[in-house]
């Protein structure tokens, strides 16, 4: 090495019994142990799609990582009801049933989709942008507000869905 020591930061694992989630004015708040409170925290899940129960990484107000719980059913029932909420508020994602059309638009592509929640309409930059695959067979789809839309299982698209997707892919 070049005498520069690398940092490397390591994983802080919350222990979920000295954790106490609450909520006061709408804002979500932890109590760690007997030591330490935020006024505000934050929860993320490092692997939304993939391991969505698992490895949620909680940040305080200034989005420092507090730690990581490694299973959400390891917290109380009430501690587990208040962190799934506020995931579900986050991570509030369409899942693309079918796709009815997609055209291009000044440079963009305009979208309609039929998903679990109705019809949407919205646009995109760039399919190499905006189309991700995490896995073989699923898609997420950003566009260009940031809100995503998810196909787990893209082989189950009805054959028209399927075609239009393929384009730009």
């Amino acid at each position: 090495m070049d005498g520069k020591e690398s940092q490397q930061s390591e994983i802080v694992w919350l222990n979920p019994s000295d954790l106490r989630f609450f909520r006061h004015n709408g804002v979500l708040r932890l109590t760690v142990g007997d030591d330490r409170s935020y006024w505000k925290v934050q929860v993320y899940r490092c692997f939304p799609l993939t391991d969505p129960d698992r490895y949620i990484s909680v940040r305080d107000a200034a989005n420092n990582e507090i730690g990581v719980l490694y299973e959400l059913r390891a917290l109380t029932p009430e501690n587990q009801q208040l962190v799934w909420e506020e995931l579900q508020r986050r991570y509030l994602v369409p899942i693309v049933r079918r796709i009815l059309s997609v055209q291009e638009w000044h440079g963009l592509l305009a979208w309609e989709v039929e998903t679990d929640r109705g019809r949407h309409r919205f646009l995109t930059r760039a399919p190499q942008e905006s189309i991700e695959q995490p896995e073989p067979h699923c898609c997420v789809i950003a566009d260009v507000d940031g809100n995503r839309y998810y196909l787990p299982d893209i082989t189950h698209l009805d054959p028209i869905s399927f075609a239009i997707l393929r384009r730009f892919l």
